[in-house]
């Protein structure tokens, strides 16, 4: 099978409705900071992947008010859906051998024009763009990617790759795009009606697609920015127009982008006022329900419980209408209500498991809306309503009453059969013939089946031993936590905290503890090369490979601790077990470190210490994240890792990262620290000023200057006064999305030495 052929069943099995291919020269127009090549100079093809936006979604988002989100609120998922496509279809390629650099769906942007660059809004490309080089799409009136199939109700991803793949055909202009104008007549901003600089003019392959010139600010004023709709508009706006109204106002709320909504393509598009003010689109499939096989909504109905869901309950809407909850208030000819849910064991309720299981619930309640959709029933799911009809269809539930559960709901004009299906939660053996499964070889077979690129065993005595070592370094050590109290898109106006370190070990999390398994997944090795680098000088790649590994490190984390409970023991997920390490600024928000875990990591046998502090593996050198699953079950323990003679790369180099500090963070002295035996070296930094940088963003040169922040403050004395002064001058609107790219990380030996040797994984 060839490599493309592999990638699109590997992308259509992950959930993706399209996937298209183009060749770099197609992107040979595109502004260098924000190309292709500009992110990735030995890039030959962009992959592109989408998914379509529940057609009742779009439909019944915004239709009383624009800013009034309803159901269109599920973008927020479908953007962390495609940002799992992205990261997978990458490990993917890496895999095979090739690199490959995934982008972001969103949110990483340069507002303002930076260098060269002259643009504002401007991601490090565009998906818009890039779907179109794809072959997925034309470029509609209203600069929105049309797909023959959706139309705009499509968001997407790109992966960059070295990997010389055949090219799909491009869709010619004119081919979707009927210039029926809605678009710009129900534009509530008028932002394709007014302060239009002529055209912008897409170059790609021998066709040149054609849209107006909008002001971005004028378009951002209540899509981006949540400025009430209902006020005025100046007939220029500009950003200090935006923040004014912020000031004075406040923000009302995201807004439905109308251009989309009411976006149909004359061959889809039908209408039902009596529905929604839009058009509707008209299905490609409708099936007759009465005569439908049954394996159809079997395998629907089937397909959460291999997404991680316990618990499946179908509800039909007499059933909740006799118990107050009026389902036509969120979907007209709704039939049906399919709630899904994980249910949280009493000791595993931290942070982790909880993110962990909303994400695995919401992409199975997207992946239900989407095939139900599919088959050309009105479906919606995330929103405000639903997620109140999952907690009355739970409430509702005798055996589930004693229990936290993780839910939302996927209402639908399906008719669906009332029923509960779910795990029956008896315990389970694994045998191999006569033979009873090794339990430790059967938790890291599942680990890896999950995703986990690296697994490793650690019994509780190795904490105990570390833990005697670290306390004095670590332990009463002061970290600043900094809260801001302001509106969003406001200055900072940060409340500041002190936080006592105290090191902990796995009996703080769950009593009796007797092991720790310790799953790893790789940072792609082409975003770690190029970070910060010319043309394109960008962070976001790296920012995005920061968040995606925590959250997708989480939800394996949640399965395998429900994996271990069908096994009879307990287990109970930790991002940084003995609390050592802290927190990276992210546009998602700030996520464990990349050092969180390390010693967790040591103690697993996966590999060792660098002088950084940071863990290196035989297989990825730095370049991976951790998260750790404390159990009661005993497991075979993996060996220590002993670095082979030279393996240890920090012997040869001129520690390159305690020159690049920005802050001057690292100790002048080293410690060591021995495990059952053997000898491990690492530096420790101060928290303070670490998290001056990475944490609160106020050296440039820990990233936040390529996205054009003039922010780049001294640190002398760090206190609570000076912490909340270097807060209060970040710019109000770049501040929400920040990124960063550790210079003790990205500028190690270990990064260059993969330059020469692509390690594998195991």
């Amino acid at each position: 099978m060839s490599l493309k052929e592999q990638l699109k069943n590997f992308a259509y099995e992950l959930g993706a409705d399209l996937i298209g291919f183009g060749g770099i020269d197609r992107c040979k127009h595109a502004p260098p900071m924000m190309s292709p090549q500009g992110l990735y100079p030995e890039a030959k093809t962009v992959i592109v992947m989408g998914i379509h936006h529940p057609d009742a979604c779009v439909e019944l988002g915004g239709d009383k008010h624009p800013q009034d989100m309803g159901p269109y609120s599920v973008q927020g998922v479908m953007n962390n859906k495609l940002d799992l496509l992205s990261y997978s279809v990458a490990t993917f390629l890496e895999k095979a051998g090739y690199g490959a650099v995934p982008i972001v769906s969103s949110n990483i942007w340069r507002y303002k024009q930076y260098k060269r660059l002259d643009a504002v809004f401007a991601p490090d490309v565009s998906h818009i763009y890039m779907a179109v080089v794809a072959g997925l799409s034309e470029i509609g009136y209203n600069g929105i990617s049309l797909t023959p199939e959706f139309g705009p109700r499509n968001r997407f991803v790109t992966v960059i790759t070295d990997a010389e793949i055949e090219e799909d055909p491009l869709i010619p202009p004119g081919t979707v795009c009927d210039k029926c104008m809605l678009c710009r007549e129900y534009c509530p901003t008028e932002a394709l009606s007014k302060e239009i600089d002529g055209e912008k003019v897409l170059k790609i392959g021998p066709y040149e697609y054609r849209f107006p010139n909008k002001n971005l600010w004028r378009c951002a004023w209540g899509e981006h920015f949540g400025v009430d709709l209902d006020l005025p508009i100046p007939d220029v706006v500009t950003e200090e127009h935006i923040l004014n109204q912020v000031a004075k106002y406040g923000v009302r709320g995201g807004e439905v982008g109308q251009c989309l909504k009411f976006c149909v393509p004359r061959q889809m598009r039908v209408f039902d006022r009596s529905f929604a003010r839009s058009p509707l689109r008209r299905p490609a499939i409708s099936i007759d329900q009465s005569i439908a096989p049954r394996a159809v909504v079997d395998r629907i109905l089937a397909k959460p419980f291999k997404m991680g869901i316990d618990e499946l309950i179908v509800t039909s809407a007499a059933e909740l209408a006799s118990r107050g909850i009026d389902l036509e208030k969120e979907l007209p000819g709704a039939k049906s209500a399919v709630t899904l849910g994980i249910k949280v064991p009493e000791e595993a309720g931290r942070t982790e498991f909880i993110s962990g299981a909303t994400h695995l619930v919401n992409f199975a309640c997207l992946d239900l809306a989407r095939d139900l959709d599919a088959l050309g029933f009105k479906t919606i799911t995330t929103s405000r309503g639903t997620r109140q009809v999952s907690d009355k269809v739970v409430s509702g539930i005798d055996d589930l009453a004693h229990y936290r559960i993780v839910s939302n709901t996927v209402i639908t004009r399906m008719e669906l059969a009332p029923q509960r299906r779910g795990d029956s939660g008896s315990k389970r053996t694994f045998d191999i013939g006569n033979a009873r499964v090794d339990l430790t070889e059967h938790i890291k077979d599942y680990a890896r089946s999950l995703g986990a690129d690296l697994v490793g065993v650690a019994p509780t005595s190795r904490f105990a031993e570390l833990a005697e070592q670290l306390r004095p370094i670590f332990d009463g050590e002061e970290i600043l936590v900094a809260r801001n109290k302001a509106v969003i898109f406001r200055p900072w106006d940060p409340e500041i905290t002190t936080q006592v370190r105290t090191v902990k070990t796995p009996e703080d999390y769950l009593p009796g503890a007797k092991s720790v398994i310790v799953l790893g997944w790789r940072l792609h090795s082409a975003v770690l090369r190029q970070v910060t680098k010319p043309p394109a000088e960008a962070v976001g790649p790296f920012a995005f490979q920061t968040y995606i590994t925590n959250w997708i490190s989480q939800m394996a984390g949640v399965r395998m601790i429900k994996r271990l409970e069908e096994l009879g023991y307990r287990a109970v997920a930790v991002s940084d077990l003995m609390n050592t390490a802290s927190f990276t600024e992210s546009p998602r928000g700030p996520q464990p470190d990349l050092r969180s875990n390390r010693f967790a990591a040591l103690a697993a046998g996966l590999g060792y210490l660098t002088d950084a502090g940071h863990i290196a593996t035989p297989q990825f050198g730095i370049r991976q994240r951790f998260i750790a699953i404390v159990t009661d079950a005993e497991l075979e323990a993996s060996p220590m890792y002993v670095p082979a003679e030279g393996e240890r790369l920090c012997a040869e180099c001129d520690h390159i990262c305690i020159a690049s500090c920005p802050t001057r963070a690292f100790a002048d002295k080293q410690v060591r620290l021995t495990c059952e035996g053997h000898t491990y070296v690492f530096t420790p930094v101060d928290g303070k000023r670490c998290d001056w940088a990475k944490r609160y963003v106020l050296a440039g040169d820990s990233g936040s200057k390529y996205i054009g922040s003039e922010v780049d403050i001294e640190a002398d004395e760090i206190t609570s006064e000076s912490l909340a002064e270097g807060l209060r001058q970040h710019d109000p609107i770049i501040k929400q999305r920040y990124v960063v790219a550790e210079p003790c990380l990205i500028k190690c030996l270990y990064i260059e030495a993969e330059m020469k040797a692509e390690p594998q994984a195991v």
